[in-house]
């Protein structure tokens, strides 16, 4: 053996021992009980996870995440044997701001590729958000007005690795669950799931649900909730909100019937839950849950907002790694068509040429667009730019394409790849066979360069863009 040869040798074992201590292992399960003290602003909880080695080679120890005031108290296995752990509150390497308690737990013996085991963790500890990090949406704490427990603040233990960058390259999480969360009598806890049942006992109560269908998040509001249901939806909403959850669930109901109609109905449940939650904690959705702020609900004007979060219905799990989350850029279009269509305002072209307009203007001080395609936002961290950038090449699609078109490359790319998931090179395979004329200049100038750029800043408005790729239909100008 030469010298070069044994220390790339010896590179080669360092790179994968690096490699192997940073698998994100992903959960399949969980059973999670959770106790909430308000009087003491207390967090008691238990995690049943089971979790599965997605890597080609063994993994030795589980790395799990919780909000860096949680402290874990114990840690076993489906037999009750203690499990031997360490925890320490860290910073994220890429995201120096953000800090996390880091568990990391030796497994009883090697998890092999594709073999699962189970994890029990006790915790407990106080919530208090991460408003101070820049993420001002995650207010999350324990309080007798409003609670909320998600993956956003670790409220939970969620495998993972102090690294933005590391945790966006793992597959994405697709989970069932149980969960008990126990609750003050007159406090209720909503959640997507299906409520098994409650149980009270002296001045406390606990919901139980299960999950519909697996997911990638598990969210549960605390609050003195009113349910209302119109048919397969269901919302939850604040006090005094009455009206405006009766506006959300006709709105939500529109919007299932228009998506419905374009891109065939979803393969699973058809349930869907809305959860109100104050203004400025963020709207999200998962398979069978949108946590919707409370401004949507009061407001017909905020109901694009609801629009936008019901077309993440139809998205597929993401296989590019990482994702750069075009489907937001998809959404986000989507939720003004639906909104001309209801209402009949031509509020679709107003929208667009808001976006080229705000565009234009911020690009001579933006290097960072003309250098990283929309395929790499998710590599470099500006997905915040799929949004915009995302929503102007699906409304040009559409213009492109025709609606009927559109709706078919939509719909079959939610139907063909529902069950192992779809990248962006599956949908522009999609757009090739579909698309009435040639678009792959037009796909090489959004999605894989940013060609984009000049375009924008040459054109007056969204009406000249399709005008020019019309003439361009692949050829040269």
């Amino acid at each position: 053996m030469t010298l070069k040869s044994g220390i790339m040798g010896l590179l080669l074992v360092l790179a994968n021992n690096v490699l192997g201590a940073q698998v994100v292992l992903s959960p399949t399960r969980y059973d999670l009980d959770v106790a909430i003290d308000h009087d003491a602003g207390l967090l008691r909880g238990t995690a049943r996870i089971v979790v599965q080695n997605p890597a080609t080679e063994a993994v030795r120890e589980a790395s799990l995440l919780l909000y860096r005031l949680l402290r874990v108290t114990a840690v076993r296995d489906d037999r009750g044997t203690e499990l031997a752990f360490s925890q320490n509150v860290v910073a994220f390497e890429d995201f120096r701001k953000l800090q996390v308690n880091r568990i990391l737990v030796t497994l009883p013996q090697p998890l092999p590729p594709g073999a699962q085991t189970a994890i029990e963790v006790r915790y407990e500890g106080h919530l208090l958000g991460y408003a101070e990090t820049g993420m001002r949406y995650i207010q999350d704490r324990i309080d007798s007005a409003f609670t909320i427990l998600r993956d956003d603040s670790y409220a939970y233990p969620r495998p993972g690795f102090p690294s933005s960058a590391v945790n966006r390259s793992a597959p994405e999480a697709a989970f069932s669950y149980s969960a008990r969360i126990t609750v003050p009598l007159g406090l209720t806890v909503a959640n997507g799931g299906r409520l098994e049942g409650t149980d009270t006992v002296g001045k406390a109560v606990t919901f139980r649900y299960s999950s519909l269908k697996p997911s990638w998040r598990m969210d549960f509001a605390i609050a003195k909730y009113t349910e209302l249901t119109a048919g397969p939806i269901r919302v939850y909403h604040l006090p005094g909100d009455e009206v405006g959850a009766a506006g959300v669930a006709q709105a939500a109901g529109q919007a299932l019937g228009l998506y419905t109609r374009w891109f065939g109905p979803r393969r699973d449940s058809t349930a869907l839950t809305f959860i109100e939650i104050p203004d400025g904690w963020g709207s999200q959705a998962d398979v069978t849950t949108i946590i919707q702020s409370a401004a949507a609900f009061r407001d017909p004007e905020r109901h694009h907002e609801v629009y936008h979060e019901i077309s993440h219905l139809w998205n597929v799990p993401p296989t590019d790694r990482p994702s750069p989350r075009w489907n937001e850029g998809q959404a986000s279009f989507l939720e003004y068509l639906v909104t001309q269509e209801v209402t009949g305002k031509p509020v679709v072209d107003v929208r667009a040429n808001q976006l080229l307009d705000w565009l234009r203007g911020s690009l001579p001080t933006r290097a960072a667009w003309r250098a990283v395609p929309l395929v790499d936002y998710g590599r470099t961290g500006m997905t915040d730019l799929s949004y915009s950038v995302g929503a102007l090449y699906f409304d040009l699609l559409y213009r492109l394409a025709g609606p009927e078109a559109f709706n078919t490359i939509i719909g079959r790319f939610a139907t063909d790849f529902a069950t192992h998931g779809g990248g962006t090179r599956d949908l522009l395979d999609l757009v090739r066979k579909t698309a009435p004329i040639d678009l792959t200049e037009f796909n090489n100038d959004w999605i894989f360069t940013t060609a984009w750029t000049d375009r924008v800043t040459r054109s007056a408005s969204i009406q000249e863009l399709e005008a020019y790729y019309r003439r361009r239909q692949g050829g040269r100008e």
